[in-house]
């Protein structure tokens, strides 16, 4: 059924968004306000089933009751006759799953990032007591300035109160995303079925393809790799794959407990891959020397060159200065004036032919030093002359 055009309570549908198996999105304008929204519209067949219906508004009540940045935020619910459609807001940008069809596989860094913001997410859910159970590339909306937002909490259950919407052997949830006691159909699925949709889902993020899905494959093949066969290894990424396999657990109890437990891991251990990643880097026959030396190596060549040259400089101005005050003594100050002379015209260029720091102490050493000797051979005459 095309609604668009038409009126949903106080809402004007203007276009399709897109389309699920239960409902159709579409955006929308509040007719007083002005102000655009996504409206979510229950498929009218399946909004004839009781159970599919009450399911419907459950996803309502369990998004209108979370407020955190990164969940889509649920701003009213709508009914009319058959019609039933859930308010949201209006998000620009694509979803994980679009992302990573166009763009490829995206960088460790990138990965951080969007993966720290659904994990913040899914530990505030949890710490509410909802399970998404269905957490999938698709599910993970990224916005223009790369905020992320979850979406569709359409089977998610609250966890421990027994409150289910299916009978035991029912499986709910996307098949290769599902963890095996979704698979089985256990009744007492909890949020650790998705931490494991996490790991499932952080393996597509990182190889852009999901790990037991082919075109060739049956639901039951799928199924039967989910309950028997690890995730495949990620050999070139040893720290996500490490994060993947635990998260991915057969075993629930032998995957981490909680979403902040894989979060911590997961920032300590891209921070330690990204700095083992630097000190793998080998200079090549291009790369200039003086550019795979360690800074304070450079520092440590270069200081004793710099301080060599302004030492001589400033020895040339002290010892000038002091032959000035020696030269009535025949001998010393020709010694003392010379030694000046010298030293001056060492601390007037490093060792590259550059010049000195200290340039100006070098010149007034050698004029000390030549007023020295000066004054000296006046001094050495007269007393010669006297003689």
């Amino acid at each position: 059924m095309d609604y668009i055009n038409q009126t949903i309570g106080k809402y004007l549908i203007t276009r399709k968004i897109g389309e699920g198996g239960m409902a159709s999105v579409y955006e929308g304008i509040h007719e007083k306000l002005g102000t655009k929204v996504a409206i979510k519209i229950l498929s009218p067949i399946l909004a004839r089933n009781p159970q599919l219906r009450q399911r419907f508004e459950n996803e309502a009540n369990f998004m209108a009751s979370l407020s955190h940045p990164h969940i889509t935020r649920v701003l009213d619910v709508e009914e009319q006759d058959e019609t039933l459609a859930i308010i949201m807001e209006l998000l620009e940008g694509e979803d994980l799953d679009a992302r990573i069809k166009r763009t490829g596989i995206i960088s460790n860094d990138e990965v951080k990032v969007i993966f720290t913001q659904v994990i913040n997410a899914f530990d505030y859910a949890h710490s509410k007591g909802i399970v998404h159970r269905d957490i999938k590339p698709a599910n993970i909306f990224i916005d223009k300035i790369n905020q992320v937002k979850i979406l569709d909490f359409g089977i998610a259950k609250l966890f421990g109160t027994g409150n289910e919407m299916t009978q035991t052997g029912t499986q709910m949830g996307t098949p290769v995303y599902m963890s095996p006691e979704q698979v089985r159909g256990e009744k007492s699925i909890d949020h650790r079925a998705d931490i494991y949709a996490l790991g499932v889902t952080l393996y597509f993020t990182l190889t852009g393809k999901a790990p037991y899905e082919s075109a060739e494959e049956s639901s039951f093949e799928i199924f039967t790799k989910i309950v028997n066969e690890p995730i495949p290894n990620l050999i070139d990424n040893p720290s996500f794959d490490a994060i993947i396999q635990k998260a991915a657990s057969k075993d629930r109890n032998a995957r981490y407990q909680s979403v902040e437990e894989m979060g911590k891991v997961l920032n300590a251990s891209v921070s330690i891959s990204n700095i083992e990643a630097s000190t793998k880097q080998r200079p090549t026959e291009d790369t200039p020397k003086e550019k795979i030396i360690d800074n304070k190596e450079v520092k440590q060549q270069k200081l004793p060159v710099f301080s060599q040259q302004n030492g001589a400089a400033t020895a040339a101005l002290i010892v000038g200065t002091i032959g000035l005050f020696l030269c009535w003594f025949p001998g010393v100050n020709l010694i003392l004036g010379i030694t000046a002379i010298v030293l001056g015209s060492k601390g007037q260029k490093d060792k590259n032919g550059n010049p000195s720091t200290n340039k100006s102490s070098g010149i007034a050493g050698i004029i000390l030093g030549a007023l020295t000797i000066f004054i000296g051979l006046i001094i050495t005459l007269a007393l010669l002359a006297n003689l």
